[in-house]
């Protein structure tokens, strides 16, 4: 009789913890999703100019605007693309370095590589702290039966209120579509104050 009392309180227990809403840890690399909504924020509130500047196999154009916030969210969305390094899959891929010194400046670089993931690295150049953020390189690489994407990402930044503001952002890269050209393109853009 007390081993059935005691097996029962051992499966209510066991029952009891299983269904037990624990919190889940997310440690992110980097809250890009976070980094996107504020500059887009922060760019829309200070009126901020956009020189941009686009390049499709050879063609060239230009153009100067003021971007709505609805206009930064679509010039910034690619960037929201590197939030890939934090899903679970993609955990344990990444090699980390922090900090390394840039040999072309003062700032150091704190460098995540993954073989393995399409986000092939990122790497954050920073000054002193990594909350002084200057700027982010990326490569994301895509490959299918269907098409293959090389794309390089760049964004600067600058401080203004104690936090980093973007002054410009770059991205270049190809794609190549089964059965058809490869397409070369760029786009860059230089924020006026």
């Amino acid at each position: 009789m007390k081993t059935i009392r005691f097996r029962s309180w051992l499966f209510l227990f066991f029952l009891t913890a299983a269904c037990t809403n624990k919190p889940q840890i997310s440690e992110k690399y980097f809250d890009f999703e976070g980094l996107v909504e504020d500059q887009v924020n922060q760019l829309s509130q200070r009126s901020r100019v956009l020189d941009k500047m686009a390049n499709l196999n050879g063609e060239e154009s230009d153009s100067t605007f003021l971007p709505s916030m609805k206009g930064w969210t679509e010039e910034l969305e690619v960037f929201r693309e590197l939030e890939l390094i934090n899903k679970p899959t993609y955990r344990d891929v990444y090699a980390t370095q922090d900090p390394l010194d840039d040999p072309k400046s003062n700032l150091k670089i704190r460098s995540l590589v993954s073989s393995s993931a399409p986000v092939r690295f990122v790497k954050f150049y920073y000054q002193e702290e990594f909350s002084r953020l200057k700027k982010i390189e990326a490569a994301i690489e895509e490959n299918n039966l269907l098409f293959s994407s090389h794309r390089t990402l760049m964004m600067e930044f600058d401080e203004e209120d104690g936090k980093p503001l973007l002054i410009r952002y770059s991205m270049s890269g190809q794609q190549k579509m089964i059965l058809s050209d490869t397409v070369r393109f760029s786009v860059a853009g230089n924020v006026d104050w």
